[in-house]
């Protein structure tokens, strides 16, 4: 984890480490660092896992973060009973989202304070109940 930190610029290390700090101080989410081949997204990231269901994955980059965060069927009603809570870039993303298997894979780009805020929010949507 020192070395993916140490690979950021100074502010998105900044952000990186709130974001960090957000999720291991809210949830008793376990982190798990792997090496991903996939298309969408290959490289080194960050998964952290609440009862066996990932929160999000964060993927570091040199001046900035992209944070995946997927939406189930009950995540997606709680959103759109919410979606004019959040920034439009995010209602954008959602909006343009494909359904996959009944979920949607957000991929955001985590390069704006007002967008940061909402992931958070987003990653609270996925614990409620």
């Amino acid at each position: 984890m020192d070395e993916i930190t140490s690979y950021f610029d100074e502010k998105a290390r900044k952000k990186w480490l709130e974001m960090t700090c957000f999720i291991e101080n809210n949830f008793t989410a376990k982190q798990q660092i792997d090496y991903s081949i996939c298309a969408g997204k290959p490289g080194w990231n960050v998964k952290y896992k609440k009862s066996g269901k990932v929160l999000c994955t964060l993927y570091p980059g040199k001046d900035h973060f992209i944070a995946l965060v997927v939406l189930g069927k009950n995540n997606r009603m709680a959103f759109e009973k919410t979606r004019e809570e959040y920034c439009d870039y995010i209602r954008d993303l959602y909006d343009q989202c494909a359904l996959f298997n009944g979920t949607k894979w957000l991929m955001i780009d985590v390069s704006e304070e007002v967008i940061f805020e909402d992931l958070k929010k987003l990653v609270m949507l996925k614990t409620k109940k």
